[in-house]
């Protein structure tokens, strides 16, 4: 595997990203295609800062169900890139195709896990959402496996103006947060092609 040179990597102006580190010398123009790995969550930590309540539930969470909430993100990844113009999703590896992978790193939860949440009776409002969650993604040329961009942000698990804790409520700040990740993906790379072109 080719070595990143550090020296040609700068922190991209105007990205969607709070850092998204790139090599200046890759042209991003040559890649139209893609390879999108399964969101992974076996290295996320539980912030120390949160409510150690909060933190007991979402300790106990099974990874059945943490991989149900990372299908939302690979499912919109999907819809996202089938058909897009940026990126066209591949199987196979080439000069051409990145291949990226998001990590989550560190969650903040704000409530309890959904299934502890859920088990008084009625109906709970929580106007704080989900939680704080840190993320990673890695861009990588696939055939030579030279590392093109790292981008590392955060952002809210919130159902926008939907406050009623449950089912429904959970899976739309997840879904919600995980589109606004993708879209601003494809839109930095947008960006970045053309400027390259």
């Amino acid at each position: 595997m080719p070595a990143s040179k550090v020296e040609n990597f700068a922190l991209r102006e105007n990205s969607n990203f709070s850092r998204f580190f790139y090599d200046t010398s890759a042209d991003f123009s040559r890649y139209d295609k893609a390879i999108f790995f399964p969101l992974t969550f076996d290295r996320m930590a539980l912030t120390e800062h949160s409510d150690p309540e909060f933190r007991e539930s979402w300790n106990k969470s099974s990874f059945e169900e943490m991989d149900e909430i990372c299908q939302f993100f690979d499912d919109y990844i999907i819809k996202k890139f089938d058909d897009s113009d940026v990126l066209t999703l591949t199987r196979t590896g080439g000069p051409n195709v990145l291949a990226v992978e998001f990590r989550l790193k560190d969650f903040m939860p704000t409530s309890k896990r959904r299934e502890d949440a859920l088990d008084t009776v009625g109906q709970s409002t929580n106007s704080l959402g989900v939680g704080v969650l840190t993320f990673q993604a890695v861009l990588v040329e696939s055939q030579s496996g030279r590392l093109v961009a790292v981008i590392e942000d955060g952002l809210e698990i919130k159902a926008g103006s939907y406050s009623v804790d449950d089912r429904v409520g959970r899976n739309l700040a997840w879904k919600r947060s995980f589109q606004r990740i993708v879209t601003d993906l494809h839109d930095d790379i947008e960006q970045m092609q053309r400027q390259d072109s």
